[in-house]
């Protein structure tokens, strides 16, 4: 009756020592972290209305959606569908071969 008594408690403390080893490990795991994406998620065809310094252009890979990333004085980024017929007159002001050279 004692070793069965003394089988049980050994099973019992295996299993304690098992589920703390367990507990420690899984703490010190590096769980996938969040990834944020600085990218245009959507686009307008209205107009900037900014002085332009730059741009851009965005490919589609989700979230992420196809832009054309204009970089104003006033506002900073703003989201331009590459579509817009001002957007690709814009790309052709500030870089003649802008066009001939990006997927637009």
């Amino acid at each position: 009756m004692q070793c069965l008594l003394d089988r049980r408690l050994t099973h019992i403390a295996l299993l304690v020592m098992v589920f703390a080893f367990i507990t420690v490990v899984g703490g010190n795991y590096l769980r996938p972290s969040s990834v944020t994406t600085s990218c245009c998620r959507s686009v307008s065809s209205k107009k900037v209305p900014f002085t332009i310094t730059h741009y851009r252009i965005q490919k589609a890979l989700k979230p992420c959606v196809a832009a054309v990333i204009f970089y104003t004085k006033e506002k900073g980024a703003i989201c331009a569908h590459p579509k817009a017929y001002w957007v690709r007159k814009k790309i052709r002001e500030i870089n003649p071969t802008g066009l001939k050279n990006a997927d637009v």
